[in-house]
């Protein structure tokens, strides 16, 4: 079993005022890429946004937004690709259910590749249906396979139909945003 590591990258982060950790480099940005299925998973996505907003600051938050329909377009298949390679933390909010179709399992390819290692979060923010078929333990173990190959510390959450994120992963979070 590979142990994780924690990374410290929101905590070399800015912080403006109202920011829980004010740092001394102000010229780091936390870069955080947004994944998502639907304009459910996308409000998910968005409120692990909020949480870190709080923590480093506004200014201090870079975060661009990846449709996962949406990848069958060329360009937005590239910039993602650059996008997630360079992401200090990736919030992937989906469907259980929901099978992922071929272009996300290339996508995340190239960026894992891209990469190279570098340290960082993955959150998953898994909707759950209640219906615990072939498509939602795929999905699982693949999310799960996707942050140990990225040597990703990951953050795994359910959601069911009605909840956002809670008060535990946000807790959660803000310990890694502030963890030396």
């Amino acid at each position: 079993m590979q142990i994780m590591e924690r990374t410290s990258v929101l905590r070399r982060a800015a912080t403006q005022t109202g920011a829980v950790n004010a740092l001394p480099r102000a010229e780091y940005v936390l870069k955080v890429a947004l994944v998502y299925q639907d304009t459910v998973t996308r409000l998910r996505a968005g409120q692990v946004r909020e949480i870190l907003g709080k923590v480093v600051g506004g200014a201090a938050l870079s975060c661009t937004e990846w449709e996962i329909g949406a990848l069958r377009q060329q360009g937005v298949f590239a910039d993602g690709v650059a996008a997630l390679a360079r992401a200090d933390l990736i919030v992937m909010a989906v469907h259980d259910a929901a099978r992922f179709p071929a272009e996300f399992y290339l996508w995340v390819n190239l960026w894992l590749q891209q990469r190279c290692g570098r340290p960082g979060a993955l959150v998953v923010l898994l909707g759950t249906s209640g219906d615990v078929g072939p498509a939602c333990n795929e999905n699982r173990s693949y999310l799960h396979a996707v942050a140990g190959q990225g040597r990703l510390e990951l953050f795994f959450k359910e959601c069911d139909a009605e909840a956002g994120v809670s008060n535990v992963l946000g807790e959660e979070l803000t310990e890694w945003a502030i963890a030396a």
